[in-house]
């Protein structure tokens, strides 16, 4: 090299900048790249290591920070250093509570980094919503998986709250009045086996009959003996509002809830003779009413003996319960040996008697009544008719 070369190149390593640095030290820098939470910058730095280069640059980092190549890799031209910081985020799950440090900037990369992303979950903030360095509280109700039991079919169900939820997923519509297992706002849990029973009340009206009562009075305008009908007795009529549940469509409970007198009963009055007969000679004619004798039981059941009395009513011919539910379920027809009883078990038979006749009938109870005082028993129409045709009261010993 010349001396005159020589000289120039000494010359220009002792140039200096602008800023009082010689052109030597301005040349000794890296070029890196700084990305700071996703925004990026261009500078140079000296020679050292990640953290001297952020440094330089005034910028901190803590422990929940996330800064990539590690702080003590050394830089050189062309580093890309990226720093994430830290937000601290208060998560409430399904009422559990803890704190969790994340770098993601949005709710949904946190939820992901939690694996609570399922798009079923429902979450206090929206999805989109970015996460400041302050952090943010969140909760969220995860969907569980459960199964709902109602009317003969099963629903797997995949959803967050209440058992009133599951019952909406599965397209269940209930009232107050339908039973849920567990109740209705009972939080749902994974396996959760729900069982909904529906429930229907219905109110109906049925006039019953009400027998009419008899009353005897002496009379000496007719002969010992004799009798003579002066009043007669016509049955009376009261409506009855019975309120029946189902459950599922099924008959599961009947009562009675309220008596509504439509006609009052008409008492029977009879007159029976006191004054003493005629006396009369004996007619060679005479005894032959012996040929019409026999039993009076007008029947062949054999009559109830022991037990105590009663007095039993009849229903079913013109009072409106023909064709009605029984407590039974099954649907009234007053041609049938049948009885309404207050305790008897249903289903079973008995034999009923008429103390005044010796007619005895078998009826099965079908029905729960009557409800009125002193009586035992609510006798079919025909079942009346087998023992005292034609009465609405009688008085009766029934057993089995």
């Amino acid at each position: 090299m010349s001396k005159v070369v020589a000289a120039a190149v000494a010359g220009a390593i002792t140039l200096t900048t602008a800023g009082g640095l010689t052109v030597a030290k301005v040349l000794d820098r890296d070029d890196v790249t700084i990305s700071l939470d996703g925004v990026s910058q261009q500078v140079k730095v000296k020679p050292g290591t990640v953290a001297q280069a952020l440094e330089s640059q005034g910028i901190k980092v803590g422990s929940h920070d996330s800064v990539q190549p590690a702080l003590d890799t050394r830089v050189a031209d062309g580093t890309l250093i990226a720093v994430s910081y830290g937000r601290k985020v208060g998560l409430d799950v399904d009422g559990r509570d803890s704190t969790r440090w994340t770098t993601a900037r949005t709710v949904a990369e946190v939820l992901q980094q939690l694996a609570l992303d399922n798009p079923k979950n429902i979450v206090s903030v929206s999805r989109s919503a970015g996460i400041s360095r302050q952090g943010l509280n969140l909760s969220v109700e995860t969907a569980k998986d459960v199964t709902v039991k109602a009317q003969g079919k099963t629903y797997d169900v995949t959803t967050p709250g209440t058992v009133a939820d599951a019952l909406k997923v599965a397209g269940i519509k209930y009232d107050s009045n339908d039973i849920s297992s567990p109740g209705l706002g009972s939080a749902l849990t994974n396996g959760m086996a729900i069982a909904w029973t529906k429930v229907d009340i219905k109110t109906s009206t049925k006039d019953v009959a009400v027998s009419f009562d008899k009353k005897s009075v002496e009379s000496s305008s007719l002969t010992k003996g004799d009798t003579q009908i002066t009043t007669k007795g016509v049955d009376g009529i009261n409506q009855q509002t019975w309120v029946m549940t189902y459950h599922d469509g099924k008959l599961v409970s009947k009562k009675l809830t309220a008596t509504k007198k439509l006609k009052a009963p008409v008492t029977q009055i009879t007159k029976v003779g006191t004054k003493a007969p005629a006396t009369s000679t004996p007619s060679s004619s005479s005894g032959s009413s012996s040929s019409s004798g026999g039993s009076s039981s007008g029947s062949s059941e054999s009559p109830v003996s022991g037990g105590s009395t009663c007095q039993a009513s009849t229903y079913g011919a013109g009072d409106g319960t023909a064709g009605g539910p029984t407590a039974s379920g099954e649907t009234f027809d007053p041609s049938q040996l049948t009885a309404a009883s207050k305790t008897l078990p249903l289903g079973s038979t008995i034999r009923v008697t008429n103390v005044s006749n010796g007619r005895t009938v078998s009826v099965r109870i079908n029905d729960r009544g009557p409800y009125v005082g002193g009586r035992c028993l609510d006798l079919s129409t025909a079942a009346m008719n087998a023992i005292a045709p034609g009465e609405g009261l009688v008085t009766v010993r029934y057993g089995s």
